[in-house]
């Protein structure tokens, strides 16, 4: 009977195979320790600065949003005239860091001179948001609120080309609203014939909306 050739270290041609991986990774470590190290504190500063970053962030946009809050509250208040109102909030802004919240807030600020007819100062807090913000929704309303403007101002013909760049740029804005302003304002500027163009177009548009007939009635005013 044959005998199984029994294999000894000094027999090995490969490097001794006997040695587990564990005592190699001991081994390398104790020999690269120094610089295991060092990886190993670099890697437990990047997290803990990612870390501390997102804090800072998640800090500061929360102290973003309890100031809007209280942009909304010198809004909302009952007992201030529109004057008081825009003071308090221009006050506030002073306290914001750019961001979507501030421009959220220079939104109401213009809303405010616009209720208060102060249409040219409107216009410059709306411009503001159309050059400071990324949110498309924020320059819909910007826009709106230019047209708007345009239109107190009786400048119909600047209100017109407001409202038809709302329309090419529409995003989550009423369309309907908007090419009722359009109408609007090609009607206060004698335009009768464009005027009935729009009404048209939105009784081919909007042929299920709730306000339709007020649609089909004005075109009737208007001899369409």
């Amino acid at each position: 009977m044959a005998k199984a050739a029994k294999i000894r270290r000094k027999d090995l041609i490969q490097p001794d195979q006997f040695i587990s991986t564990t005592d190699i990774l001991i081994a390398y470590c104790s020999k690269h320790k120094t610089k295991l190290i060092s990886i190993v504190i670099s890697l437990i500063v990047v997290v803990f600065s990612g870390l501390w970053i997102k804090y800072n962030q998640n800090k500061k946009s929360l102290g973003m949003e309890l100031l809007y809050f209280k942009v909304e509250q010198a809004k909302s208040a009952k007992e201030s005239n529109s004057k008081d109102k825009i003071k308090q909030i221009r006050l506030l802004l002073d306290e914001f860091s750019e961001g979507p919240q501030k421009q959220r807030a220079l939104l109401v600020l213009a809303d405010e001179y616009f209720n208060e007819a102060s249409y040219d100062k409107a216009i410059d807090f709306y411009q503001n948001v159309l050059n400071g913000s990324r949110s498309s929704l924020h320059h819909q309303l910007a826009n709106m609120g230019i047209a708007y403007s345009l239109e107190g101002k009786k400048d119909y013909k600047n209100a017109i080309n407001a409202y038809k760049t709302t329309i090419q740029y529409s995003n989550e804005y009423p369309l309907f609203d908007i090419y009722v302003g359009l109408a609007r304002c090609y009607e206060l500027n004698n335009e009768k014939n464009e005027a009935l163009l729009t009404l048209r177009e939105m009784q081919n548009k909007f042929s299920s909306h709730s306000k339709i007939n007020v649609i089909k009635s004005k075109m009737k005013s208007l001899g369409g």
